[in-house]
């Protein structure tokens, strides 16, 4: 089964749909990512931009408020920062107000390909049973460390292959994602705001348990800026790592990966197999890359180093969880409209 390629199509554009674009403080980025949408997005698309709490505020700045004033965007603002999932909750409880059918989401670091949005609108046209459907990133950056980080992150979201059903173990970030919004759960919270990372691996792993069809696509591909240095990459798998307890390895953030029993005995059974989760856990993540980039079997030695730290990840969420989620709260953020903003 092949992707379905980019063409425009009235009936696909006719679909309500919005780009979702959190970002918290990346302002330059954001601003780079905004433009590239505005740019091959059709007249129908709706932009909506959460500025997560940002210091200076998004509204301040010359080049956000110069294309916030395109009548595609919406911009918005949480007063405080609570978290990318937290902004995405947000954008979601926004698009059911608004009778959106489809959302596509990107991150700030990324800048989408002119056939971001058209080609997510062609491929739920072709996959009407589809809950979601994610599509490829290309890592970029320059240096060992980004290209390690490119390995580590995107193995699940290779740009090669045919169209194909996203099956255990992997899932699919939320970077060059769409979903139809009525496949969502429909709760106040779609992502589990108390993660920091994983929200979406959360989600995925929610929607497939419960039979939703989950595609991913190679077309269309997006740019991702990786980190080029080793304190970056290692920080960045190591807050991955923080995750995994709660959804891997706590029943998908079951109640009991927070009791005291689950986790001393989790902790105590954990510590002499990691190295071989750190063997299994690499060997996963590489498997997909060797078929088309054999060279990358050089790499395995360091991944296998930063599986062992995603490891220690794991166990410092066991041992202490309140040192790695964020508090949960029942308020809901106040959202603060670009014209209220400015002032």
């Amino acid at each position: 089964m092949s992707a379905a390629a980019p063409r425009r199509d009235g009936a696909a554009a006719a679909v309500r749909h919005c780009v979702i674009l959190p970002f918290y403080n990346r302002l330059e980025l954001a601003g780079r990512c905004l433009a590239a949408l505005l740019a091959g997005a059709p007249a129908a698309t709706r932009v909506l931009v959460i500025d997560d709490g940002s210091e200076p505020p998004a509204a301040g700045d010359a080049r956000l408020r110069r294309l916030a004033a395109d009548p595609r965007v919406t911009l918005l603002r949480q007063p405080h920062n609570r978290g990318v999932a937290a902004a995405r909750n947000t954008a979601l409880r926004w698009c059911r107000r608004a009778g959106i059918e489809l959302v596509l989401m990107i991150d700030s670091d990324c800048e989408p390909s002119p056939d971001f949005v058209q080609t997510h609108l062609q491929l739920h046209a072709a996959h009407p049973d589809a809950a979601c459907i994610g599509a490829a990133v290309r890592g970029t950056g320059r240096g060992l460390w980004a290209e390690l980080d490119k390995i580590m992150t995107f193995v699940h979201a290779l740009p090669y292959g045919p169209l194909r059903e996203v099956k255990a173990p992997y899932h699919l970030g939320t970077t060059n994602f769409s979903a139809k919004l009525d496949r969502l759960p429909a709760r106040d919270q779609d992502f589990d705001e108390r993660l920091c990372t994983g929200e979406d691996a959360l989600l995925i792993r929610e929607l497939r348990r419960g039979g939703a069809r989950i595609l991913f696509s190679p077309a269309p591909v997006i740019e991702h800026r990786d980190r080029e240095t080793l304190g970056g990459v290692l920080w960045h798998h190591y807050q991955y790592g923080q995750h995994q307890y709660f959804v891997q390895f706590g029943g998908d953030f079951a109640p009991r990966c927070l009791s005291r029993p689950y986790r001393a005995a989790f902790a105590l059974g954990f510590l002499p197999l990691l190295p071989l989760f750190a063997l299994a856990g690499s060997a996963l993540n590489l498997a997909p890359w060797l078929l088309h980039r054999p060279a990358y079997a050089l790499a395995y030695p360091l991944m296998y180093l930063l599986w062992l730290a995603k490891g220690v990840a794991i166990l410092q969420s066991a041992i202490s969880p309140a040192s790695v989620l964020r508090a949960a709260t029942d308020d809901e953020a106040t959202i603060v409209p670009l014209a209220e903003a400015r002032r």
